[in-house]
């Protein structure tokens, strides 16, 4: 089971995105509802996997990914996110997958590999 912080401004996402995780089987340890507050809820919570949006009020998802990698390397991070344009600035930024927003099957694929890489030795 996957300890996970949701970053993202809309509760309603964050919400959708919760009982998603939580139905295929993860903790959800942690939200935020923007880039600042979840850089501080990751290194408090210390989880297993970040689910992070781009535009949030303050720090935006981008500049939030590269402080958790920075600070704590060994989460995952997941930009979910609906400017596909932004990919390979969150890639450089850290993120370890990205997915579009209307694509819950690939975040729930994303959520899945990342839970096996962390099951299976070396």
């Amino acid at each position: 089971m996957l300890r996970v912080v949701l970053i993202d401004d809309s509760e309603h996402v964050r919400d959708a995105v919760a009982e998603l995780i939580r139905n295929i089987g993860h903790e959800i340890v942690g939200q935020a509802g923007d880039g600042a507050s979840g850089v501080h809820e990751t290194l408090a919570q210390r989880p297993d996997l970040v689910i992070m949006d781009w535009r949030m009020p303050g720090m935006d998802g981008v500049e939030a990914t590269r402080r958790i990698r920075a600070s704590h390397p060994s989460a995952a991070i997941v930009a979910f996110c609906s400017t596909p344009e932004l990919r390979d600035a969150f890639l450089l930024a850290g993120a370890d997958a990205f997915v579009d927003k209307a694509d819950t099957k690939g975040l729930i694929a994303a959520v899945r590999a990342i839970a096996e890489s962390r099951t299976t030795p070396g």
